[in-house]
């Protein structure tokens, strides 16, 4: 029976350097937290552009030839050229 409680036993000593590179972990996930919500807005970002920018050639493709000059002109003002 003795051999089952110590199994389940959880409450494990660190050895020093271990403590150390566990609280240098800690440490590092509001971090980490941090760089992975600016990465995810960056993607936001990047798919909102995306869409504008195939939305802005789907436009382009549509235009005549002689109205090209007033939507390339749309264009580089909503600087997607």
């Amino acid at each position: 029976m003795a051999q089952t409680e110590q199994a389940w036993d959880w409450g494990v000593d660190l050895r020093d350097e271990e403590r150390a590179e566990l609280e240098l972990l800690r440490a590092t996930v509001p971090q980490l937290r941090t760089e992975l919500d600016q990465a995810q807005e960056a993607l936001r970002g990047c798919g909102q552009r995306h869409e504008e920018a195939s939305q802005a050639l789907r436009q382009l493709a549509e235009t005549r030839f002689w109205g090209r000059r007033r939507v390339l002109a749309a264009l580089r003002q909503r600087q997607l050229l």
